[in-house]
């Protein structure tokens, strides 16, 4: 079973990612299920080296016949503009589909990178997790 996947099967699991080559960079991912919505809660940085787990595991999530993903950026560092333009990419294939892609961002550094790349405009503002999920 991968990484990806025993983080979502085990809501309650924590994955972290800080060995190999990459071992500044560490990320932890959780996923957890609450008012009919899959939360994805990811802290550490995303770039290149974190974006394939996340992004499998939220593909996951949006799989999940939930009506709702919210994607927890509080506790991330770094968000690179390329996996802040897929978030994007993936909230409008989402959509088709009719699921909800919502984020809580938290950090200004994060909201910047999601207002550089273009894709801030495609998401609500949720002051909180709580506003996300009552959406």
């Amino acid at each position: 079973m991968s990484a990806s996947s025993a983080v979502f099967e085990h809501a309650e699991g924590v994955h972290r990612n800080g060995s190999g080559p990459h071992a500044g960079h560490s990320s932890a991912q959780r996923v957890d299920h609450r008012q009919q919505c899959v939360v994805v809660r990811v802290e550490g940085e995303l770039d290149a080296a974190a974006s394939p787990q996340f992004f499998a595991t939220v593909e996951r999530a949006v799989r999940s016949n939930c009506h709702a993903v919210v994607i927890d950026l509080r506790a991330v560092r770094f968000l690179s503009l390329r996996t802040a333009n897929a978030l994007g990419t993936v909230k409008q294939r989402a959509a088709g589909d009719g699921t909800d892609v919502r984020i809580v961002a938290g950090r200004q550094a994060i909201e910047r990178s999601l207002e550089v790349s273009g894709v801030r405009p495609l998401f609500s503002h949720y002051p909180s997790m709580q506003a996300a999920l009552d959406a």
